[in-house]
């Protein structure tokens, strides 16, 4: 398979586009209509800007915004559909590079100065970039598709989401899969405690999907790589997803969607790494709500929540407490998925 790089650096630096901490907010766009665009929101003024990409550089940034990375002064914008991760400086929001002809690339996880992986969809390898050159420099093979990423010492755990039950497990010195291990079916989502404990969030599938389980949410002990606790969730209809931390990382939120129930149960949920079960109603409800982003600011512990109305109107991020008492919210643009949180410079 081919790849492209392209470089920008004759771009003209603008003064600093803002020197303070904030959030980036991928708004994800139609499918094939390349309508994906990026929003800032500013905390400390209370400010939104969207469409920061397009308004600096002047051309659209592709087909579905998936994610976004920070490394140092530089965000890369994993552009699903387009198959391509666009480099840009984060404070003049000036594009810097385009790494091109990736299949389908969906999240990128930096392993060290010169490391990067990048997980993909549909391609049964992930991706090794040089961050600072913005050039390929090798790839992993899975044998399936590959999703959340976090890394422990010398190893990366990356979920294996689309039709697939496994978590792999990865020697970052040899870029080899050195072991995997069966979870319930869809692993979406993977973050990491306080005690240096795996946490899986699993949807189980699709209603009507062939062999769809129950969701459930996994603990997984890193050293021995074996199941510690597995929490099962009381509906099959459930399907959670979007499994986040708190900055002391001893509580989980993540989205709940049950179609048969009401919207008042429906929601942002918490789960304490102590628990022993989920809780019965969830801590933020999404009511009328299409909620589908969740993020918690790793500094300040504020959860970011996005509702995507209907996949076509322009979408909405709230903002709560961790007591889940709403602080404000603000209109960003088409299905804001993720979330990327930007630290003081």
């Amino acid at each position: 398979m081919g790849f492209l790089v392209s470089c920008n650096d004759p771009f003209p630096e603008k003064i600093d586009y803002d020197k303070g901490s904030g959030v980036f907010i991928c708004n994800e766009g139609n499918m094939t209509f390349g309508n994906a665009s990026l929003s800032f929101y500013d905390p400390g003024i209370e400010t939104v800007k969207n469409q920061v990409f397009y308004n600096t550089n002047e051309f659209p940034i592709g087909d579905v915004l998936q994610s976004m990375t920070i490394i140092d002064s530089l965000g890369f914008l994993i552009i699903n559909n387009s198959g391509k991760i666009f480099v840009m400086n984060t404070r003049t929001m000036l594009h810097k590079a385009t790494i091109s002809e990736l299949t389908s690339p969906r999240y990128m996880l930096p392993i060290n100065e010169h490391t990067a992986y990048v997980s993909d969809l549909y391609s049964p390898y992930m991706t090794i970039i040089d961050p600072l050159t913005f050039e390929k420099t090798g790839s992993i093979f899975i044998g399936n598709s590959s999703e959340k990423m976090v890394i422990i010492d010398n190893f990366v755990y990356v979920t294996s989401w689309s039709f697939n039950n496994k978590l792999y497990k990865i020697d970052v010195s040899t870029h080899i899969v050195s072991d995997s291990l069966e979870l319930t079916l869809q692993p979406n989502s993977i973050v990491v405690d306080k005690n240096l404990k795996l946490w899986v969030l699993s949807d189980g599938g699709y209603p009507g999907m062939h062999g769809a389980e129950t969701a459930a949410l996994t603990c997984i002990n890193p050293i021995t790589f074996e199941i510690e606790r597995k929490l099962e969730f009381s509906d099959i209809l459930s399907s959670p997803s979007e499994l986040t931390i708190n900055p002391a990382k001893d509580t989980l939120y993540y989205l709940n969607n049950d179609p048969e129930k009401t919207a008042n149960v429906n929601g942002v949920f918490p789960f304490p790494i102590t628990a022993s079960s989920f809780a019965e109603a969830p801590l933020i409800k999404s009511k009328t709500r299409l909620f589908y982003g969740l993020a918690s600011d790793p500094s300040t512990g504020i959860i970011y929540v996005s509702d995507a109305i209907d996949h076509i109107q322009k979408g909405w991020v709230f903002r709560y407490r961790s007591s889940g008492s709403v602080i404000d919210s603000f209109k960003v643009d088409i299905i804001p998925g993720a979330f990327c949180f930007k630290e003081k410079s």
